[in-house]
């Protein structure tokens, strides 16, 4: 059972993967694996904790593992799957993430090459700035991973 605090930050770990695009259900499905005491949750529970449908539940489970947020395992003797999220490889996921983000820059540079900005030279400086900007990220964020875990060890 969990408690009313428990309960509102799977809320508020909703809300913030909502606006980031996702849909509420996945959001909140993440917030109760991070807070369940097992750091686990069985479809049922799931189903039971967040007072939703079965194929609501199904159809973000089903996503998240695509998108290899969680995984899952199983007990002997017992045929319940156990999800949980993949938190093990949560920097090397991160920084994947952050670098794909940098990939936007090759089609800044597209849009920059195309554009005839003689009317609008504000705009171009911000494309330019913005491509520079993460050119630079990339080539800061293997540093900025290696210097934490230099930190952590």
């Amino acid at each position: 059972m969990l408690s009313e605090k428990q309960k509102e930050l799977i809320e508020r770990i909703g809300v913030f993967h909502e606006h980031k695009g996702m849909q509420p259900l996945v959001g909140r499905i993440m917030g109760l694996l991070l807070v369940h005491g097992n750091a686990e949750a069985t479809f049922e529970e799931i189903v039971e904790e967040l007072s939703v449908s079965k194929s609501a539940v199904s159809n973000a489970l089903t996503f998240l593992q695509a998108k290899d947020r969680i995984t899952y395992h199983t007990k002997p003797g017992d045929r319940k799957r156990y999800f949980s999220l993949r938190m093990k490889n949560w920097s090397e996921e991160l920084e994947r993430e952050m670098l794909e983000i940098t990939k936007m820059k090759d089609v800044l540079d597209d849009v920059i090459q195309e554009r005839d900005d003689s009317s609008c030279p504000e705009f171009r400086k911000c494309l330019v700035d913005f491509s520079d900007f993460l050119d630079f990220f990339k080539n800061e964020i293997p540093s900025l991973f290696k210097k934490f875990r230099s930190q952590k060890s």
